[in-house]
């Protein structure tokens, strides 16, 4: 147990926050506006749309989600829009695979991901 506790400390704090769908948009802005958002992996990213109504979802850390400068306007989705990639997380910590049990199966994900990247 003491060794599953110190790989769940080795995770991004990221892994374990909430993170949902966000409509970014400038439908109904009269001027290009630009974002930012922290998606589920903790990667920061910024992008800007064009006046006459562009849309986007997409997955974001609840709260760091923002419209830097435009008229355009961004907000969290209750209930996810099927037709976008889920951002439900798995509610397991540890559970790498998604197969709802912490086993094997998630150390060797782990482990066959550990050591020095090549690029």
């Amino acid at each position: 147990m003491k060794k599953l506790l110190f790989i769940l400390f080795l995770l991004p704090v990221s892994v374990l926050s909430q993170c949902n769908q966000h409509v970014f948009t400038s439908v109904g802005a009269e001027k290009w506006t630009n974002f930012q958002y922290q998606d589920c992996d903790g990667e920061a990213h910024y992008f800007g749309l064009p006046a006459g109504g562009y849309t986007v979802i997409f997955c974001a850390d609840i709260g760091t989600a923002f419209v830097l400068n435009g008229d355009g306007f961004v907000y969290p989705l209750l209930t996810e829009h099927p037709a976008y990639a889920s951002c439900i997380q798995s509610p397991c910590l540890g559970d790498l695979d998604n197969s709802g049990a912490v086993d094997v199966q998630d150390l060797l994900l782990f482990l066959s991901n550990y050591g020095v990247c090549e690029n």
